[in-house]
């Protein structure tokens, strides 16, 4: 048995998968990785993957995740302020984990003042070239960038790959400003895929992905550091099938092998079709903790 993260619960081990053990809280249903990987294998894994790995391959895809991705973010932070008559025009946004900066510029090109952090050096410096000045190569736990109240910050992709996301989590409270917003975007351990794919889900993905959420474990994450107003759905993407079968190398190589007689005519295709892989978003607002409300309710995001 383990304790959880999130919630203090005991988490049972549910199966072995790579050299890694995956368990999961009998609570919250949270699915932690052990041994957690250490900075060191950490930061190795995430050199090699820019090169030759995921990160190589989202950047050859970068306009089109741009176009039917981030694009699909912007608008639900639009449809957010939408519903209380405002706009993102002049709204200070953060982006941890921002990679090469795409989803930045579309929420500049609405008028916000934009600000990313990511840890990879080349990442950093393809985004500052059209961001010029407003990426940082810095940990959100440091103070290597701009310490300022921020109104949006967003962990796309980004919370299943910390070893403490609690912490991380209660850092974005603490930086963003009154009824601030949080956009979350991550794997869902819940949903009906993962239940049912089990160790071959391709969110399991050792030292890429440490701690991978519930909807019940993030909603009691988000509560506890203060969030209110939590609006979540499923996440299905529209992504090119090569992109998509290129990404079963890293996330599901039990798939990649099993597609590989066709993969020449994969790769020439030019179709952008819907996948969904068990992902999740959840939006919530920066309330004082001393004027939450006892009952709570999550509501789908209109």
């Amino acid at each position: 048995m383990k304790k959880c993260i999130i919630c203090g619960g005991l988490q049972k081990l549910i199966f072995k998968y790579q050299n890694f053990s995956y368990y999961r809280c009998q609570k919250c249903q949270q699915v932690s990785t052990y041994p957690l990987p250490d900075n060191k294998m950490i930061k190795k894994h995430y050199a090699q993957k820019f090169r030759a790995g995921n990160y190589q391959l989202l950047r050859k895809y970068s306009e089109q995740y741009k176009t039917n991705i981030y694009a699909y973010f912007v608008k639900l932070l639009k449809n957010r302020y939408a519903q209380q008559n405002e706009t993102l025009k002049n709204k200070k946004v953060l982006d941890i984990g921002c990679f090469t900066g795409e989803f930045l510029e579309l929420m500049q090109q609405e008028g916000a003042k934009v600000y990313g952090l990511e840890l990879q050096p080349e990442a950093v410096k393809i985004a500052n070239k059209k961001l010029s000045g407003h990426v940082f190569q810095a940990d959100v736990m440091s103070y290597n960038f701009p310490q300022k109240k921020y109104d949006i910050i967003t962990l796309l992709g980004l919370v299943e790959h910390v070893t403490n996301p609690m912490q991380l989590i209660e850092r974005c409270y603490k930086l963003l400003s009154k009824d601030g917003l949080i956009m979350i975007q991550t794997p869902n351990s819940s949903s009906f895929l993962a239940r049912n794919m089990k160790k071959y889900w391709p969110a399991y993905s050792p030292i890429e992905h440490i701690h991978l959420f519930s909807k019940k474990s993030l909603e009691y994450a988000l509560y506890t550091a203060g969030f209110e107003q939590l609006s979540f759905q499923s996440h299905r993407k529209k992504l090119p099938v090569g992109y998509v079968y290129n990404m079963l190398n890293n996330f599901g190589p039990e798939f990649h092998k099993i597609l590989k007689p066709v993969e020449s005519f994969i790769n020439n295709s030019r179709m952008v079709l819907p996948f969904y892989i068990g992902e999740m978003i959840i939006l919530g607002t920066k309330k004082e903790k001393s004027h939450l409300p006892k009952k709570r309710r999550v509501s789908k995001i209109v």
